[in-house]
């Protein structure tokens, strides 16, 4: 059956933003998401999460969108500037003035963004997942659910983060970038003891990777560790002593990015193109830049088709300067902060 010109896969920030973009283009639009449907009413009552830290900047893009509402209603805390061992970084770049970012629940974020897509033409599928794509004449024209159906579009959007289910399914390769890396997020209770300024997100380098901790008003702080895999067991005994212990959750990290990002009929966004570890910042901003670029292309292909393959191109070098520009940002600091992540030879 033919769902909609664009399915997109993922119900995150680059997914909504691309799904979003396509609808605010005046296609048709399907969006699949594992999550389920949450009443928004019933917010309070999730249970809390580990939480990201967003940049005041996102505030445009959100705007953009039509989901500004998003921050307000998934945020846990602000937070003013980032701290480094005795060095405050304010997220203000402007004299005098000072910023304040948001730690949010992400998956409240999700479930605001995702009702409002909802309201704005998206049809949004809870609760379902795409297990083959389907190909014809060398092009991507759908997917099948997991139930069996059979779903066709003009293009396909996979933002399904890190599980990137396009990439691997279609067997693309894959650049590894980095040694491999492992990170563990998860929540403690607050505990005032040293006083910390819970106005500040702290990121602490060590010998083996950082920590980084973002204190909510909720009586609760988020904590994320990030190490090279083989001293990953300089952590272990940290980690079984958290009172949380039961719900860390563990990814893989290694810096890595399929090629090509673009094909015909399917384009990557997000985490499903590439992955950078959290310490390159900001990756819910990247989230949606990646999306609203991958429905903009979508827009021009279908409106100048014979130029696709060129929009297609454009698209795929466009998220490969932004993902490198991070990169050797990301390269730059390790190196300053003594930490090595190379790929080993």
């Amino acid at each position: 059956m033919v769902a909609a010109d664009v399915i997109v896969i993922g119900g995150g920030p680059a997914g909504v933003a691309a799904a979003i973009t396509c609808v605010q283009g005046g296609l048709s639009v399907m969006l699949l998401t594992d999550q389920p449907e949450i009443d928004l009413a019933d917010a309070e009552m999730q249970p809390p999460e580990p939480l990201q830290s967003l940049h005041p900047g996102v505030q445009t893009l959100l705007k953009q969108l039509q989901i500004d509402g998003a921050t307000a209603f998934a945020s846990k805390g602000i937070y003013t500037g980032i701290k480094t061992g005795a060095n405050v970084s304010p997220l203000s770049t402007v004299e005098g003035e000072t910023w304040e970012g948001h730690h949010i629940a992400p998956g409240l974020f999700s479930a605001y963004s995702l009702l409002k897509a909802k309201e704005l033409g998206v049809e949004v599928r809870f609760v379902s997942r795409a297990n083959e794509i389907v190909c014809s004449e060398d092009a991507v024209t759908g997917v099948v659910l997991a139930d069996g159906t059979a779903l066709n579009c003009a293009y396909l959007i996979d933002a399904s983060g890190r599980s990137r289910f396009a990439g691997r399914y279609l067997k693309f390769d894959e650049e590894l970038l980095s040694r491999p890396l492992l990170s563990w997020t998860g929540i403690d209770k607050d505990n005032p003891c040293g006083n910390p300024d819970r106005e500040l997100a702290y990121f602490e380098p060590n010998p083996h990777g950082w920590t980084w901790t973002a204190y909510s008003n909720k009586g609760y702080y988020t904590w994320t560790k990030l190490a090279d895999k083989s001293n990953s067991d300089a952590f272990l005994k940290e980690l079984s002593a958290s009172s949380q212990a039961a719900t860390i959750k563990a990814a893989n990290m290694q810096w890595r990015v399929f090629r090509p990002l673009a094909c015909p009929g399917l384009l990557l966004a997000g985490d499903a193109a590439g992955i950078l570890d959290p310490a390159a910042g900001q990756g819910i901003l990247s989230g949606l830049m990646s999306g609203i670029m991958a429905g903009e292309t979508v827009l021009s292909c279908i409106t100048n088709a014979q130029l696709s393959n060129w929009y297609l191109s454009r698209y795929d070098n466009w998220f490969m300067d932004h993902f490198n520009h991070k990169k050797d940002a990301l390269t730059k600091r390790y190196r300053e902060m003594g930490i090595d992540v190379s790929v080993q030879k």
